[in-house]
């Protein structure tokens, strides 16, 4: 090769350090290629074939055959392309700053294995278009999920989905006349414990303080002298009992000076008909 080369040293110096590389000064450099056969890996930024204590600069590609190691930062101003697997961080203080989109899939390398997030570490909102839960697209908008964001359950919300707590119970704490249980569109205006006096052991048996109810035959069974009926609006000529549609006009005292002792029983057989 040939090179402008000014000798540091004297020739006798310089012709003892056979193949080293003589010391360049000149800023012309050379039109040759350099060319070392010396195979000292390098293990550090103080050993191997080449060592500078500057920078290097190279205006053109640069082809490595083994690894890197860099002991500072790396910067491309170009893309960077990786054929195989890439590591960042070697522990939890270390981090990764995304300032570009995403242009792709995001896809785990093993399935149902890896954990986005974790209890104490949590992401924060996720905008989504669509979400896949186990293989089954949940069709549902953020506000139809957002029906079931309640405070207790077993207690009905407004707009909320209605649940039951863990008895099973489900309280419908509006309900007071005016709001509350509607059925078919109908408000229930009947309060909880006027609703329970449907609450019988056996249809067609009176039982106290629950509705008079009769049997698949029609038939209406008083147990004892305690299941009284009172018909508080018959008046003996206007309102009241009705016998086969017709108004009874007799009222019970009438009934009971004027009637024997069976006749009695006949006509308070015949009311519970009736009334059942």
């Amino acid at each position: 090769m040939t090179a402008n080369v000014v000798m540091s040293e004297t020739f006798s110096q310089q012709a003892d350090k056979i193949n080293e590389l003589a010391v360049m000064t000149q800023v012309d450099g050379m039109p040759q290629f350099i060319k070392l056969t010396d195979t000292t890996q390098s293990t550090s930024n103080t050993t191997g074939s080449i060592i500078t204590a500057g920078g290097l600069g190279i205006s053109k590609s640069a082809v490595i055959g083994e690894n890197l190691n860099v002991h500072g930062n790396i910067h491309a101003n170009g893309n960077i392309t990786a054929d195989g697997s890439l590591t960042f961080g070697d522990a939890a203080t270390d981090n990764i700053v995304l300032n570009a989109d995403v242009n792709s899939n995001i896809i785990p390398d093993v399935d149902n294995t890896y954990d986005l997030g974790s209890s104490g570490q949590k992401w924060k909102d996720l905008y989504t278009t669509g979400i896949n839960f186990n293989g089954t697209a949940i069709t549902a908008t953020a506000e139809e999920i957002n029906y079931n964001d309640i405070t207790t359950l077993g207690t009905s919300e407004a707009s909320k989905t209605v649940t039951a707590d863990g008895s099973g119970d489900v309280d419908i704490a509006s309900h007071n006349g005016t709001n509350g249980l509607k059925l078919g569109g109908t408000l229930v205006t009947a309060t909880a414990a006027e609703l329970n006096y449907n609450d019988i052991t056996s249809l067609g048996t009176a039982e106290n303080s629950k509705v008079v109810t009769s049997d698949a035959q029609g038939n209406v069974s008083f147990v004892n002298g305690s299941n009284d009926i009172n018909i508080a609006s018959h008046d003996g000529g206007t309102n009241g009992l009705k016998l086969g549609g017709t108004l009874v006009t007799k009222t019970a005292t009438d009934i009971n000076s004027g009637a024997s002792s069976a006749e009695a029983t006949a006509v308070a057989v015949s009311m519970a008909i009736a009334l059942g």
